[in-house]
């Protein structure tokens, strides 16, 4: 019987060794390149140090198709972090504002259990290049042409509005923040702050959103009426057009080096 006994507690503590060895740990982060070429991710300690695009906390370059694993006390538990990654020509990148985002892109909140991020080849197109010179945290953008599209065609207005109705600039900045500058028709300054989302398509593409997050305008590349009609393509990403929020005209908007 005793014998007995002493056999089942060796089979019982050899069990529990077994057990533990097969614990993973689940506050592991880890992240998935699913692209078929090589990112370069960036993870910045807050929105603030992310918006001002600094020195980042953490880069790492991941090939293509890679998974990293990082331990998960890299992150204290209980803090964001948001992670910019993006390939080398920037095509493919993660410059998405999560809040009008189905799923969060760019904030980095690692759980256990849940803390598996991905390098999705479903985000892309040249919105960067032109919004943020790739790497900039803004850039800024002045009207220099006005127009109106009807029956086909665009018309352009440039000669017929006043010197302030001409006045317009727009900085667009890392943050998700759009300033906007303008003159009203007594020659005063003003200014407006919007939210916009970047669209998920090849050109560039954002839209403007006022304080309820409905569409206040947009800046887009694509058509630009120098183009060739009747499509009026265009990649030209440091020219691109507005729809500027109050405005009827779409502007024509040039970057500012």
């Amino acid at each position: 019987m005793r014998r007995t006994v002493v056999a089942t507690m060796m089979v019982v503590v050899a069990l529990a060794a077994g057990c533990k060895k097969k614990d993973i740990d689940n506050s592991e982060v880890t992240f998935i390149n699913r692209l078929d070429k090589p990112i370069t991710l960036d993870i910045y300690s807050s929105f603030d140090a992310y918006s001002k695009g600094g020195t980042p906390l953490l880069r790492k370059s991941m090939l293509g198709k890679e998974t990293t694993y990082l331990p998960g006390n890299t992150f204290p538990a209980g803090s964001t972090y948001y992670m910019d990654w993006y390939s080398d020509d920037f095509y493919n990148n993660n410059w998405y504002n999560d809040k009008f985002e189905t799923n969060k892109v760019t904030e980095l909140k690692p759980e256990p259990g849940n803390n598996t991020y991905y390098m999705d080849p479903r985000l892309y197109g040249d919105a960067r290049k032109a919004f943020l010179n790739n790497t900039d945290a803004a850039t800024r953008w002045i009207a220099i042409g006005a127009y109106l599209y009807a029956s086909g065609a665009y018309t352009d207005q440039w000669s017929s509005l006043t010197p302030n109705e001409r006045t317009k600039e727009i900085t667009i900045t890392r943050g998700f923040k759009a300033n906007y500058k303008y003159r009203n028709a007594n020659g005063q300054e003003q200014t407006a702050i919007y939210d916009f989302m970047v669209h998920q398509t090849a050109t560039p593409y954002i839209e403007f959103k006022d304080g309820s997050g409905n569409s206040a305008g947009n800046m887009t590349g694509g058509k630009l009426p120098t183009a060739t009609p009747p499509d009026y393509v265009s990649n030209n990403t440091d020219t691109l057009m507005a729809l500027l929020p109050g405005n009827d005209y779409l502007f024509m908007m040039v970057k500012q080096k």
